[in-house]
């Protein structure tokens, strides 16, 4: 009888693994080596938000004062040119004439047709060309000197109120009437003035040019040697 054998279980050998490396466990690992983070207290944060929030009202306030200060040159700048349109002065120059059998008559008219005075401060008159002294240069210019009635009135630096006419130069006489019209519509003839309102935003103006459309100019022009003196 063979004798038998008795067997023992083996001794289990444990096996040991190296653990993965994964990218979850190393950003883990580092924020667990990494110091904690001070934290702000209460009152720091606070004051920071009551910093953001007077920044932005500053901000605003900023934007408001541009705002109106925007507004009220808008608003000055108009009153300024509705103070100015309601005192605009506009001289008209009239030229009136009439022959008949019975009479005869020939004036040039100034009007002021604005809304405000007009302070007439230059003119220059061209009779065939050459600069006139006054009226009686032009009666003398056709031939007719003393010799004839003639009225004129002083028109440069004198004040036109708004509806106010001044005739600069007239006359009933036949003789003058015939000059005056058959001379007057001849190349060379010109009558420019110069105007200016209570503001002193002055024009010129060219009966050679635009009656009705007065150029602007910073100052009225002298004229020199060739200014008319009435």
């Amino acid at each position: 009888m063979l004798p038998r054998w008795h067997t023992h279980p083996r001794p289990q050998i444990p096996v040991t693994t190296e653990p993965e490396n994964r990218p979850e466990d190393k950003d883990r690992d580092d924020d667990m080596d990494a110091p904690p983070s001070p934290e702000i207290p209460g009152s720091e944060r606070a004051f920071v938000r009551l910093t953001f929030w007077q920044t932005v009202l500053s901000l605003v306030g900023v934007f408001i004062a541009i705002v109106a200060l925007y507004a009220a040159l808008s608003e000055s700048e108009a009153t300024r040119k509705q103070t100015a349109a309601s005192v605009w002065p506009f001289v008209q120059l009239t030229v009136s004439d009439h022959l008949s059998a019975n009479a005869a008559e020939f004036r040039i008219s100034l009007t002021n047709a604005g809304v405000g005075p007009a302070r007439m401060r230059s003119m220059r008159v061209l009779f065939d060309g050459q600069p006139l002294r006054d009226w009686h240069h032009a009666m003398a210019l056709v031939g007719e000197e003393g010799t004839h009635r003639l009225g004129q009135s002083y028109v440069s630096r004198r004040v036109l109120i708004p509806g106010e006419t001044i005739d600069m130069v007239s006359t009933t006489d036949r003789v003058l009437v015939e000059k005056f019209l058959h001379t007057l519509p001849q190349a060379g003839n010109s009558v420019t003035y110069c105007y200016c309102s209570i503001f002193d935003a002055c024009w010129v103006v060219d009966s050679e040019r635009d009656l009705q459309t007065p150029d602007p100019v910073d100052e009225c022009p002298e004229f020199g040697d060739e200014a008319f003196g009435d």
